[in-house]
C-alpha cells in the first residue's frame, strides 16, 4: 500500500495536556493513529512538537530528495508560526512584536511545499487550524510571572489572539483554493459543536481526546470522500 506522508506539529503528531500529570504528553489513539487504524492508510508522520512552517518546509524539502515515495503528503501548521514570543512582549509593551513566522513567510514556506510536492507528482492536502479559545489560551501563556497588563496592552484586546491564529488558517484555505489542493477542514468541525472549547486542552489551543475524535471524524470523511 501506498505512503502517505504527514508534516506538521503537534497538532498532528498527537500531543495532549495531561492534567493528572500536569506535562503534555502523545495520545495513543491519536487522529493519524485512528484514522490509519479505521483506513487501512500507512502513514509517514514528521509531525513533531514546535514545528513552524519554515522547519516543516526544510523536513519535507529533506524527505523528497531521497527516494522515499509518497501518494500524498499531509500539511499542516500554523499555531506555533503565528504565536507570539510572549515573554518579550511582557518585557516591552511598547514596541512591536513579530509572530515566530510572518505570515508572508507562512505563506512562501506553504507555497514551496506545495510546488515541491506537485513537482514531484505527490498530492498536497493542506488542514485548517483548530480554532483557540483566547481566553484559555492568554491566562496559559501568562501563567508563569507575565506581567498580563503588558501583554494586552501589546493585544489591544485578548480576542485579538483569535483573530489572529484566524488569519493564519484563513491563508491555508486560501492557498488550497489557489493551488487547487485538497483539504481537510478541521476548523469546521470544532466551530460546528455548540461548545467547542470542551475539545480542547487546558492551554486552550491543543485538542484534548475528543477533539482528536472529532479530526478523526473530518478526516475519515475526506478519505472516504477520495476512495476511489
Amino acid at each position: 500500500m501506498e505512503t502517505i506522508g504527514i508534516w506538521g506539529d503537534s497538532l498532528l503528531q498527537g500531543v495532549v495536556f495531561d492534567e493528572k500529570q500536569g506535562k503534555y504528553s502523545i495520545l495513543e489513539n491519536n487522529c493519524a493513529v485512528a484514522v490509519a487504524k479505521k483506513t487501512g492508510l500507512t502513514f509517514s508522520n514528521n509531525s513533531r512538537f514546535g514545528f513552524t512552517a519554515p522547519k516543516g518546509m526544510k523536513s519535507l524539502n529533506k524527505a523528497l530528495e531521497s527516494d522515499t515515495e509518497f501518494a500524498a503528503a499531509i500539511i499542516e501548521f500554523g499555531g506555533n508560526d503565528c504565536d507570539m514570543k510572549w515573554a518579550e512582549l511582557s518585557a516591552f509593551p511598547d514596541i512591536a512584536h513579530d509572530p515566530n513566522t510572518p505570515l508572508d513567510e507562512f505563506v512562501s514556506c506553504y507555497t514551496n511545499m506545495i510546488e515541491s510536492l506537485k513537482g514531484k507528482g505527490i498530492t498536497p492536502v493542506l488542514v485548517s487550524l483548530p480554532p483557540l479559545h483566547a481566553q484559555r489560551y492568554f491566562d496559559w501563556v501568562t501563567r508563569n510571572g507575565l506581567n498580563k497588563e503588558n501583554v494586552l496592552k501589546c493585544l489591544g484586546d485578548v480576542q485579538y489572539i483569535n483573530r489572529w491564529h484566524e488569519r493564519y488558517s484563513l491563508a491555508i484555505s486560501e492557498l488550497a483554493r489557489k493551488f487547487s489542493c485538497r483539504f481537510i477542514d478541521v476548523r469546521d468541525a470544532f466551530l460546528s459543536e455548540r461548545d467547542y472549547q470542551k475539545y480542547l486542552c487546558a492551554d486552550g489551543i491543543h485538542p484534548n481526546r475528543d477533539g482528536h475524535a472529532l479530526m478523526e471524524k473530518a478526516f475519515c470523511e475526506y478519505a472516504e470522500k477520495y476512495a476511489h
